[in-house]
C-alpha cells in the first residue's frame, strides 16, 4: 500500500464484525492472579465516529502527515507498535511530576490500586477529545481504588495549522511544563509531565495516544494504541466486580459481556 494512502487511513474507522465495544473484543480470561484483557493494538482509529474523525482532521495538515519527517517517524512507531513491536509487554515503573502542582506521582507506590493512563499533548487530537470522556470516569470511581490520569509526552502535530501554531517541539524542560500545564487546563485529571527525553513514552511503546491499565497487583492487563474511554470503563467495571466477588476463578467473560449487553 502507498504511504501516502496509509497515512490517510490512519485517520478511518474500520468496521470489526467480531468485536463489540468500539471494535475490540471485550472478554478475558482468568489467570492465578489477575484478569487479562485483549490487546487493543490497532493502527486505525476505531473508537470514534465518522464526525469525530472528521473533526479532529480539520485540526491539522494532512499534507504534513505525508511528507514531513517528524509525523512520519511518529506514524512509523505506531506501526511498529500496532504490529506488537516497541514495548516489551509489562509494566514499567516510573515517577513523575504533576503539572500543576509539582507533587510526584511513583507507580509502584500505589500498588493495590487499579491505574489506568494515556499519553497526550496539546498537539494531539485524540487525547484531547478523550479528555471530557476521561474526566467523566474520574467521577464514576472511588479514587481510593482507582488512579485515572495522563502523562503528558510528545507532541504529535507540532506548530501544526493555526490550532497548534503556538505549540512547536518544546526545547527545554520549562517549556515542555509550560504546554502541559495548558493541557492540565482542559481536564480534571492528573496531568504528569514526562522528561523532554520522552524516556516514559518511550517504555511505553512511543505511541502519543496509548493507553494502560495495570490492575491492584501491578500486572499490565491492557495496552492499546489509541485511548479509548469506553474500553477503560468496560475493563475497570469487570476488574472491580471481580475484586468485590473474591477473584473466584470461573468469572465468565462471555457471561458477564452478554448481561451487560
Amino acid at each position: 500500500m502507498p504511504r501516502a494512502l496509509s497515512i490517510l487511513l490512519l485517520l478511518l474507522v474500520l468496521p470489526n464484525a467480531r468485536a463489540q465495544v468500539n471494535n475490540w473484543d471485550p472478554t478475558w480470561y482468568v489467570t492465578d492472579s489477575t484478569l487479562v484483557f485483549h490487546d487493543d493494538l490497532d493502527y486505525y482509529l476505531n473508537g470514534y465516529t465518522d464526525d469525530e474523525i472528521k473533526q479532529m482532521r480539520k485540526q491539522v495538515n494532512i499534507w504534513r502527515m505525508n511528507f514531513d519527517k517528524v509525523i512520519r517517524k511518529t506514524i512509523d512507531d505506531l506501526r511498529t507498535y500496532s504490529e506488537g513491536g516497541g514495548m516489551v509487554p509489562r509494566t514499567h515503573d516510573f515517577e513523575l511530576p504533576d503539572a500543576e502542582t509539582g507533587t510526584r506521582y511513583h507507580l509502584d507506590a500505589h500498588a493495590g490500586k487499579v491505574r489506568a493512563f494515556m499519553f497526550g499533548s496539546v498537539t494531539n487530537p485524540p487525547s484531547r477529545m478523550q479528555l471530557p470522556r476521561w474526566d467523566a470516569l474520574l467521577k464514576k470511581y472511588d479514587s481510593t481504588k482507582v488512579d485515572l490520569f495522563v502523562i503528558y509526552g510528545k507532541e504529535l502535530h507540532p506548530a501544526d495549522k493555526p490550532k497548534f501554531k503556538n505549540f512547536p517541539d518544546p526545547k527545554s524542560e520549562h517549556e515542555k511544563l509550560a504546554y502541559a500545564k495548558e493541557y492540565a487546563a482542559m481536564t480534571d485529571l492528573p496531568v504528569l509531565v514526562d522528561g523532554l527525553d520522552d524516556k516514559v513514552l518511550t517504555h511505553y511503546g512511543k505511541v502519543p495516544n496509548g493507553c494502560y491499565v495495570i490492575d491492584a497487583d501491578g500486572n499490565l492487563i491492557f495496552r492499546g494504541t489509541w485511548a479509548d474511554s469506553k474500553k477503560v470503563e468496560h475493563i475497570i467495571d469487570a476488574l472491580l466486580k471481580w475484586y468485590r466477588l473474591g477473584r473466584p476463578e470461573d468469572f465468565d467473560a462471555e457471561k458477564a459481556v452478554r448481561m451487560k449487553g
